[in-house]
């Protein structure tokens, strides 16, 4: 493989439902810094090589891909964060219901997704190539249980995800079992004989991915990049950091583990221990185990805490809304500015699609 020679930088985004607001409200500060540094008006997905999001970081990946700025992304959720999850007076009517079929119905979602993306090409009907840098979106095919990334077009050999409409790709990542059902990808294909294609049973990509920093570097690798090369920003949606007692597990039943009332439902455990994970491998790679080796990726992890309280994925509650603003402004305040301004020193190279819509 030829070897390339210059920078690449890449953005990744983890999931968490409604957390996503700390994400979006980080890269809002981050833009507006940005620009005023530089005196213009920026928009991230010019300084960035490749953008990563899984979930609520792939609806946020998306949107930037496209176009939009920070801040607009960031209004999207926290106006509509009822219309997405429901209010919070519903939920212990919801979380009953949520023993026989997903506690939320996604069409709130779905219609404001497409209204939002029409806007980033000229017929409305925007799909994933239609982004102006390289997306990497993790999914899950349930129905023939395999990983999914659907990616733009940036190499020859990738020639049928981005033709998937846009807000479908978000869909598909940000199908949280319990909290949504599975999500069929439906679309005509253009440019060619406007074939129909079908891939039902999407699943979040928090499954396997729900940091999909890893995903982003191999990418990067795969595509030609040198580990000396390149630039990766990886953003947290919050852990919890918890001071009470431990001890105590669920019992072997499977209402032990899938208890509804707990402040950890079994698949938020299982996705932060993802995300957890894989920041723990960057470590390896990027210092040593014992940071005993140079640094050889240009690597910056931002992630916040919650003490002793873990905000559910679909806690839309004014309170946690504000905690959630109060934590993307914090880890904005308290960031490095000057390593982060690594990724603003130049513009990358406008991306040019192997395959156009």
């Amino acid at each position: 493989m030829n070897q390339v020679n210059k920078e690449f930088k890449i953005l990744s985004i983890d999931g968490g439902g409604i957390r996503g607001i700390i994400p979006s409200k980080f890269l809002s500060n981050l833009e507006a810094h940005v620009s005023k540094e530089k005196g213009e008006e920026v928009k991230l997905n010019e300084y960035f090589d490749l953008i990563c999001g899984t979930s609520t970081g792939g609806i946020i990946a998306i949107g930037l891909g496209l176009g939009m700025k920070a801040n607009e992304i960031h209004e999207l959720y926290e106006k509509n964060a009822t219309k997405i999850f429901g209010s919070p007076i519903k939920k212990w009517y919801l979380t009953g219901k949520q023993i026989f079929r997903a506690k939320h119905k996604r069409d709130n979602l779905s219609n404001l997704l497409k209204e939002i993306f029409s806007k980033y090409s000229d017929d409305s009907d925007t799909r994933l190539g239609h982004s102006k840098t390289r997306l990497c979106i993790p999914t899950f095919n349930a129905g023939e249980d395999k990983t999914v990334v659907l990616k733009t077009s940036h190499h020859t050999g990738l020639f049928k995800d981005y033709q998937i409409p846009a807000y479908q790709v978000a869909l598909a990542t940000s199908a949280a079992p319990i909290y949504f059902k599975p999500f069929t990808i439906n679309y005509k294909t253009k440019n060619d004989s406007n074939t129909e294609v079908t891939i039902p049973n999407m699943l979040d990509g928090g499954v396997f991915a729900n940091n999909p920093t890893l995903i982003g570097l191999s990418e990067a690798l795969a595509l030609g990049y040198k580990f000396e090369d390149i630039k990766i920003l990886s953003i947290g949606t919050g852990l919890c950091k918890l001071t009470r007692n431990t001890k105590k597990v669920p019992n072997e039943g499977i209402f032990s583990w899938l208890s509804l009332t707990k402040k950890l439902p079994l698949i938020q455990k299982m996705m932060r221990s993802q995300s957890e994970i894989i920041e723990n491998v960057m470590k390896f790679i990027v210092d040593g185990i014992h940071n005993d080796k140079d640094e050889r990726i240009f690597y910056q992890r931002l992630q916040t805490y919650f003490i002793d309280e873990d905000i559910e994925l679909d806690d839309t509650s004014p309170s946690k809304i504000k905690i959630l603003n109060d934590k993307g402004n914090n880890m904005f305040h308290d960031s490095d500015k000057r390593l982060l301004e690594t990724f603003f020193k130049n513009k990358v190279e406008q991306y040019k699609p192997y395959h156009q819509v």
